[in-house]
């Protein structure tokens, strides 16, 4: 269980999100040999933003500096603003492999 505790985490903060605040989920995971992608919507990113868990997500890569951890949090809170503001986009976060010690984590947004 330790090696999916990031990506748990993660997707039960969203889930919680997503009941917690009303509307279906469309949260999905993605999965390949060098990475898991979280995908969430923007009514979910919104959550995010509004619960401020940029900081809390951001702290969950165990490998990461303080530093990191804080710059991760901050572009979770500022890329979920700016899901939460364009109807139909997605926001993304990827994991890269191993889960459990992620040499990197990337935030984007689509549309």
């Amino acid at each position: 269980m330790r090696f999916h505790l990031p990506l748990t985490v993660l997707a039960a903060s969203a889930a919680y999100l997503v009941l917690g605040s009303g509307p279906a989920s469309a949260l999905s995971v993605d999965r390949s040999e060098e990475a898991v992608a979280v995908h969430l919507t923007d009514a979910e990113a919104r959550a995010i933003e509004d619960l401020n868990l940029g900081p809390v997500l951001g702290a969950l890569p165990p490998n990461f500096t303080p530093e990191a951890k804080q710059r991760l949090g901050e572009s979770i809170t500022e890329y979920a603003g700016r899901a939460a503001g364009h109807p139909g986009s997605t926001l993304s976060v990827i994991i890269d492999q191993p889960i459990a010690a992620p040499p990197g984590v990337s935030v984007t947004v689509t549309r």
